[in-house]
């Protein structure tokens, strides 16, 4: 739901009565992941994407039905048949929707995921999509190691079923990735309940050291792709707004002893990406030390092989092990030929992407594996 949390906002601030149609299931090669949603306003008009194009018009369709009934409906679109592709979805994935109405007077829990954004507290909302019909729409925000209250109230649902949910939900907020699943059956009706868990974390931070023009287009496309985008410099020449103005936080300072200051503060999760680009040993082979002592899940430093040779007998020589070392991405980005500070950008947060999901980079057409494999792992994984 993150991305059209601001037009929910904004729908709900002038009384209107939107549909909020999210992805709960997904099987195959599905091509949006559990979590995704579209909001669809009253007149039609969507806002975000569930599936790409393939089955948004058939969505929209089902949105009105729901907005005019006020009654939440699952919709499931795949394949129907041995022979061919049933409606939408020629990736040959299956995908389930689910879509609620929200006005503002049933929004109740909207206003604490607002605040909760706000401070930068995980949390996540968890909403009932299939099962018992008088539970199903129901949602509840719940916080890091917080219990779930409210959700299972007057329901029947088994204690274990119960506590199952509870260590669903705070595994999925401690791994930071949006799931489903699916319960114990209700002794009421002997029927499943399912959950969506739509996990919010603090944005991932991306730290770039050194204010070079390649630090201008790596900040604009971190920032674009959700990063918290913080680029330090010892030069105050260099480390101005006006000269990278997509990120968040400009600081002058040096950079290995920015970067102890961050860690000491408990500002800085493991699955922060370190960027050094500083082309300078004084500066880069000192916050790579920090970087490397501490580990993060991405560590990367520009140069020409010869100095990824140099920094590297430079770090060991600083009691870095081989395997340590081993883990520092220098030189940085994927292998694309990359010349411009652009393309450089390109190449740098490829290498990121693919280092979060354990990809091999390489392109698909020369790979079997399936196009979404870490997300269909990552789902197979959990309880159902």
């Amino acid at each position: 739901m993150r991305e059209v949390l601001e037009a929910l906002e904004k729908s709900l601030l002038n009384d209107q009565h939107v549909a909020l149609a999210t992805v709960v299931r997904t099987e195959g090669s599905a091509p949006r992941a559990v979590g995704t949603s579209m909001l669809v306003t009253d007149d039609g008009s969507p806002v975000g994407s569930v599936s790409g194009g393939c089955i948004e018009a058939s969505v929209i369709g089902a949105a009105a039905g729901v907005l005019a009934s006020g009654v939440p409906e699952l919709h499931r679109f795949g394949i129907s048949d041995d022979d061919g592709f049933g409606i939408g979805l020629t990736c040959g994935g299956t995908v389930e929707i689910f879509i609620q109405k929200y006005a503002p007077a049933s929004c109740r829990h909207f206003g604490s995921l607002k605040r909760a954004l706000e401070e930068n507290l995980p949390c996540a909302m968890v909403t009932i999509f299939d099962g018992v019909p008088d539970l199903v729409g129901r949602s509840e925000l719940v916080l890091q190691t917080a219990e779930i209250e409210e959700l299972f109230e007057g329901t029947a649902l088994a204690p274990d079923a119960v506590r199952a949910a509870g260590v669903a939900v705070q595994e999925a907020i401690a791994s930071g990735s949006t799931t489903s699943v699916t319960l114990l059956p209700d002794t009421r009706t002997e029927k499943p309940l399912s959950l969506l868990i739509d996990v919010y974390r603090p944005a991932r931070r991306l730290m770039i050291f050194g204010a070079i023009d390649f630090s201008a287009s790596l900040a604009q496309l971190g920032a674009f792709l959700g990063f918290h985008v913080t680029v330090c410099d010892a030069r105050a020449v260099f480390a101005t707004a006006e000269r990278i103005p997509s990120a968040h936080e400009i600081v002058v300072d040096q950079p290995s002893r920015y970067l102890q200051k961050e860690i000491a503060m408990g500002r800085l999760a493991p699955d922060a990406a370190i960027c050094v680009l500083t082309h300078d040993s004084k500066f880069d082979v000192p916050v790579l030390d920090v970087a490397l002592r501490h580990g993060f899940a991405y560590i990367g430093a520009m140069g020409s092989r010869r100095t990824a040779r140099d920094r590297r007998e430079s770090l060991i020589g600083l009691g870095h092990t081989d395997r340590s070392v081993a883990t520092l991405r220098s030189p940085i980005g994927l292998g694309l030929s990359a010349s411009t500070p652009a393309e450089t950008a390109v190449s740098v947060m490829a290498e990121i992407i693919a280092a979060k999901n354990q990809s091999s980079g390489l392109p698909l057409a020369h790979t079997s594996e399936p196009i979404h494999r870490i997300a269909l792992e990552h789902a197979a994984s959990k309880p159902n």
